[in-house]
């Protein structure tokens, strides 16, 4: 029983950071929305500083969030704000929930981190996962008319969020949580926003605005910055 509390935080935290990086794609672009999710290294570290011993924050640090929300500013002024014509489909509204959503991740993450030290990554993501199919599912017949499809397209949508995404990714990620600092496991996130944006561009036809051209230099560099300092920290930790 002493495991369910802070398996009922994480299923918690992980059903409402789902619900704000949903609802906000619905209101910004996929682009915005995958530069502004990738500052979850970000919050991430902010929120390891205070509770992950031996993770503190740091003046390279500090610079690589700097950079990051310099980044943030240039998505959600540039283009939402003052040029919203070049980046058609995002609003500042949904840029902020997205923001919440990576804030929201960098928190789970840390705290999983946490919990993980005293209670199986497998039985975490376990109760997670399930946690978040019961709420969804009874939230789709309380708010949505959900509906149901033997279209191939939407199972093999179906199987890879499964197996790859909650199944491999998720469970991936806890383990090496358990075994190494969050702010170093989520440094190497620097490859989501390039990949993100490019594929929306490729794939859904969304060019990027210059706001979100030059948000996604500072968030990059933000995110290098942060790896950078902990990968140095890390050699100097095995030389030592």
């Amino acid at each position: 029983m002493s495991d369910m509390r802070p398996i009922f935080i994480i299923g918690l935290l992980f059903c409402v950071q789902i619900v704000f990086m949903n609802y906000g794609q619905d209101f910004t672009t996929a682009g915005h929305a995958t530069a502004l999710n990738a500052t979850y290294p970000i919050w991430a570290a902010v929120i390891a500083h205070f509770v992950v011993p031996g993770d503190a924050l740091s003046r390279w640090r500090i610079l690589a969030m700097v950079l990051s929300y310099s980044g943030v500013l240039s998505i959600v002024l540039l283009d939402s704000l003052v040029i919203g014509a070049s980046s058609e489909g995002a609003t500042v509204k949904g840029d902020v929930l997205s923001l919440t959503s990576a804030a929201l991740l960098g928190s789970r993450l840390v705290l999983m981190s946490n919990f993980a030290q005293k209670i199986s990554e497998a039985k975490i993501m376990f109760y997670q996962l399930l946690f978040g199919i019961v709420a969804f599912f009874v939230s789709s017949y309380l708010f949505e008319s959900p509906t149901y499809t033997l279209e191939v397209r939407f199972w093999q949508g179906l199987l890879y969020q499964g197996l790859v995404i909650a199944g491999f990714g998720f469970i991936s990620n806890a383990w090496l949580m358990k075994r190494y600092l969050p702010s170093t496991i989520t440094f190497f996130s620097f490859v989501n926003p390039p990949a993100g944006v490019m594929l929306s561009w490729f794939i859904l036809g969304e060019e990027p605005g210059i706001g979100l051209l030059m948000g996604l230099v500072f968030i990059v560099a933000g995110i290098i910055v942060f790896g950078g300092e902990s990968y140095i920290k890390i050699k100097k930790l095995e030389l030592s």
